[in-house]
C-alpha cells in the first residue's frame, strides 16, 4: 500500500473544526493529516494539534496567481488546495478535504486506485441533469461557458491525488491561462479550472466517497454507504442545533463532540445570528398546515422540483452503475427509493440512514 495522507486548507475560523476533523481522521484511518492554516491574521497558532497531526501556517501564502476571481463563498484560498501537493513529498497518495465533512468509514481503495491522470473525484450531485442556477443557462450552455466539453463534472471538495503526477502540473500557469479565457463565466472558480483541466481524464469513484448535501433527501446511502458526508451547501451542521429529523440536527451534537475532542469549544463555530419574527412565524405556520395535510406553495413547489430531480439522479445513477464507470464499487443498481420527507416550514427533510463506524 503506498504512503498516505489527508489534507485540509482552512483559514483562522474553521481551525477548530478541521483540527477535530482531523482528530477523528487519524482516529478512523491512522494515516496522518496535514492542516494548512492560511490566514495572515494568525501569528500564535497551537502548539499542540494531537498525534500524526501536522499544522502549517501560510505556507502556501503567495502561491496562486494574483486578482483570480473569488465569490463570497469561494474566496481565494479555494485555489490552494492544488499547490498544498508539492509540500507533502514523503506520501504517494494524498486525499484532500473540504472542512464541512464528516468521516463515517474507512474505504481502503482510496489508498490503492490506480488514477493515471493524477486525480480520483466524485460527480457533482447538485449539477446532475441542471446547471448551477446561478447561471441562469441550461446546462449545455453553462458546460460551454466554462470550457467543459465533457458531460461529467465533479465536486473539488473530496480530491483523491496521485502526488507524483499531480505535481508535474504548472498550475500557476494552467490557471492563468485559464482564468484569461473564462474568469467572466466561472461561478465556482477552482472546480471549475480543475473539471476543464481533468475533463475527460480523471477517475470516477461513486457518490459514497462524497456523499454531498445535494442527495441527503434522496434516500441513496443504501445504494451508496458514505464515506465521506459532505454538507455542501450554505447550511453548516456545526452552526446550531435543528431537528433530529434533518441531517444538520443528526449531525449538531457529532460535529460538536468531535470539536470537544480535539480541544477546542464548539461554541466558538456556532452561529450568533437568529431568525426575525416574523420568519419563524411564516415557518412554523407553513409547517403546522403541512402536519394537517394542506400544502402551501412553498410546499408544493419543493415537491415538484424534488419529483425532477429524483428522475435525474435515478437515471442518471442507473447508467453510471450498470456502466461500471464507479472504480469503488461493483454494485450495478439501485435499491428501491421512496424516503419519507416531512415539510418543517421551509425545506423539505429526511433523517440520514447511516451506520457510524469507530475505530478500533
Amino acid at each position: 500500500m503506498s504512503r498516505a495522507a489527508f489534507y485540509l486548507i482552512v483559514d483562522g475560523r474553521y481551525l477548530p473544526i478541521a483540527l477535530g476533523l482531523a482528530s477523528r481522521l487519524v482516529n478512523l484511518w491512522k494515516i496522518d493529516v496535514h492542516v494548512f492554516l492560511e490566514d495572515r491574521a494568525v501569528t500564535d497558532p497551537p502548539a499542540r494539534v494531537g498525534s500524526r497531526i501536522f499544522l502549517h501556517l501560510n505556507v502556501l501564502d503567495g502561491l496562486r496567481p494574483p486578482d483570480l476571481p473569488e465569490t463570497p463563498n469561494w474566496p481565494a484560498i479555494v485555489y490552494d488546495r492544488v499547490f498544498a501537493p508539492r509540500f507533502l513529498e514523503d506520501y504517494d497518495r494524498l486525499i484532500y478535504l473540504d472542512a464541512d465533512i464528516y468521516p463515517l468509514r474507512v474505504d481502503p481503495s482510496l489508498l490503492t486506485v490506480a488514477l493515471p491522470s493524477g486525480l480520483g473525484a466524485v460527480q457533482d450531485t447538485a449539477s446532475i441533469g441542471f446547471s448551477p442556477h446561478v447561471t441562469k443557462l441550461d446546462r449545455p450552455a453553462w458546460c460551454a461557458s466554462i470550457g467543459l466539453q465533457s458531460e461529467r463534472y465533479f465536486n473539488s471538495g473530496v480530491l483523491v491525488i496521485d502526488r507524483e503526477t499531480w505535481n508535474r502540473i504548472d498550475f500557476s500557469t494552467e490557471l492563468t491561462r485559464y482564468m484569461a479565457r473564462h474568469a467572466d463565466a466561472v461561478r465556482m472558480p477552482d472546480q471549475d479550472f480543475l473539471n476543464y483541466l481533468f475533463q475527460g481524464r480523471w477517475t470516477e469513484f461513486s457518490p459514497a466517497v462524497n456523499f454531498q448535501k445535494a442527495i441527503f433527501n434522496y434516500g441513496y446511502e443504501r445504494t451508496f454507504p458514505p464515506v465521506f458526508l459532505h454538507f455542501s451547501s450554505f447550511q453548516k451542521p456545526w452552526l446550531k442545533p435543528d431537528a433530529l429529523e434533518s441531517p444538520h440536527g443528526q449531525f449538531f451534537p457529532l460535529f460538536q463532540q468531535m470539536i470537544r475532542e480535539a480541544g477546542h469549544d464548539p461554541a466558538l463555530v456556532q452561529s450568533g445570528r437568529r431568525e426575525s419574527v416574523m420568519r419563524r412565524l411564516r415557518k412554523t405556520s407553513r409547517a403546522w398546515l403541512s402536519q394537517r395535510g394542506f400544502s402551501t406553495r412553498k410546499e408544493a413547489r419543493q415537491r415538484r422540483e424534488w419529483q425532477e430531480r429524483a428522475r435525474h439522479l435515478s437515471t442518471g445513477f442507473q447508467a453510471d452503475l450498470r456502466s461500471g464507470r464507479y472504480v469503488d464499487t461493483t454494485v450495478q443498481d439501485i435499491d428501491p427509493i421512496n424516503p419519507a420527507l416531512s415539510f418543517d416550514g421551509q425545506y423539505l427533510r429526511r433523517p440520514l440512514v447511516i451506520t457510524l463506524e469507530e475505530s478500533v
